[in-house]
């Protein structure tokens, strides 16, 4: 009796597919791990924007203990990582100010354009740029178009992310 193990062709059959069953298992791991190098670079940047809120926080309190929260209107639409450089809480990830020209050029990393006032993430893991601005929001209450702490009313002081270009 013959069986199908012994057909002169069936050690090379099961050998091919052992290869492109592995082949198949090797492509769906690598394509898994990009999918999470990804997400955790996306997870990075929400705790960098959580790191940069929570620095602003402690920023506000100190204009606030020594009478200086007119300054506030230094950092909106400002650079916050100079701010942050001030208190020691700049974020490892932080490369430098740039003239935003062409970011095919430019490695990934924060940075702070100096020319629209953005700061932007070139990512690491996917050609995605996030932009993001640092915003003072308060009540005008006399109608200055700055934020003078005698005449108007502070309500926050934020990171926020900007809409993709």
């Amino acid at each position: 009796m013959r069986y199908i193990g012994s057909h002169p062709g069936a050690y090379s059959f099961r050998f091919l597919m052992i290869i492109i069953l592995m082949t198949a298992l090797i492509v769906f791991f690598f394509n898994y791990t990009d999918d999470i190098a990804v997400t955790t670079e996306e997870a990075s940047i929400q705790q960098t924007i959580n790191i940069i809120n929570s620095s602003m926080a402690v920023i506000f309190a100190s204009y606030a203990v020594n009478g200086q929260l007119d300054r506030l209107n230094e950092l909106n639409g400002g650079n916050p990582f100079e701010y942050m450089a001030e208190f020691n809480l700049v974020p490892g990830g932080y490369v430098g100010e740039v003239e935003l020209g062409d970011l095919a050029n430019i490695e990934s990393g924060w940075y702070f354009d100096t020319l629209s006032k953005k700061v932007f993430y070139k990512a690491f893991y996917s050609s995605k740029v996030f932009y993001f601005a640092l915003v003072l929001k308060f009540r005008d209450l006399d109608g200055s178009g700055r934020f003078e702490s005698a005449q108007d009313e502070y309500q926050r002081l934020y990171f926020e992310q900007l809409p993709q270009q």
